[in-house]
């Protein structure tokens, strides 16, 4: 098979991948089924049919507003239908086809729908994280050296993310760190071993800084302000297996060579 024609198919498949993610994205939170029911118009409840779900042109087609009522569709459906084509896209040039490429595959989806929720709820639902530990886990034990990688993604992305959690609620007397984001930090530390996740923690890290920074300029935040961290952490995950490793090469080389 050429490779144009797999990286379509993966393309193919996570545009429909996204649509069943802005479902999840959806139903998790309000506590419905994300595995059986129809998909409902949020506005006029009319359940939708074929032609309102397909992946991009349903979208187009209607112009961005419900066949049925006229309501806005966000264009957040759009956007994690790409993002989850591009996620299985770059996921297949990064890797290649092996036996463990479909599990990381769904790995990141759920990574995508973890996204979502936090930023709209934050809220990182044990029904997403802990299977998507499991699914994550199964994709490295597949690989040469999977189990110590794995071993030691999950001490230093839960455990880090633990300590630390600890250590500020015994300095500041709050809160600050959810369980929710330990659970997601075990989710992608038994993927991508301990150098990826402390780049992910990182990424994340310097994302919020930033994201709380923006916000303090605005008048909009202050310094106990919560941001949901696992927006954050999800994404900078996906990119961290993706790149990660060319970008710790990168930096050690110039390490080496001041």
């Amino acid at each position: 098979m050429s490779t144009t024609l797999v990286l379509m198919l993966a393309g193919a498949l996570g545009l429909i991948m996204g649509s069943a993610v802005t479902a999840i994205v959806w139903r998790v939170p309000r506590g419905i089924s994300w595995l059986t029911g129809r998909s409902a118009c949020p506005s006029c409840k009319t359940p939708l049919g074929v032609l309102d779900l397909v992946p991009l042109l349903s979208f187009a087609f209607s112009r961005g507003r419900c066949r049925h009522c006229g309501a806005p569709i966000a264009w957040r459906y759009p956007l994690t239908e790409l993002w989850c084509a591009a996620w299985a896209v770059l996921l297949v040039l990064r890797t290649g086809l092996w036996p463990w490429t479909p599990l990381l595959a769904v790995w990141g989806f759920l990574l995508v729908a973890l996204t979502w929720i936090d930023y709209d709820h934050k809220l990182l639902p044990d029904v997403l994280t802990f299977p998507g530990t499991l699914i994550g886990l199964a994709s490295t034990l597949l690989q040469p050296g999977g189990i110590q990688r794995a071993l030691f993604g999950l001490l230093v992305g839960a455990g880090g993310l633990w300590l630390v959690a600890w250590l500020y609620f015994r300095v500041r007397k709050i809160e600050g760190m959810g369980g929710g984001d330990i659970k997601l930090a075990a989710m992608f530390g038994v993927v991508l071993g301990a150098p990826l996740t402390l780049l992910t923690l990182f990424l994340a890290a310097a994302a919020g800084s930033l994201w709380g920074g923006i916000l303090m300029l605005r008048g909009q935040a202050h310094g106990r302000t919560e941001l949901p961290f696992g927006t954050l952490l999800a994404p900078a995950a996906m990119i961290a297996l993706l790149y990660g490793d060319a970008w710790i090469r990168a930096y050690l080389g110039l390490m080496k060579h001041p």
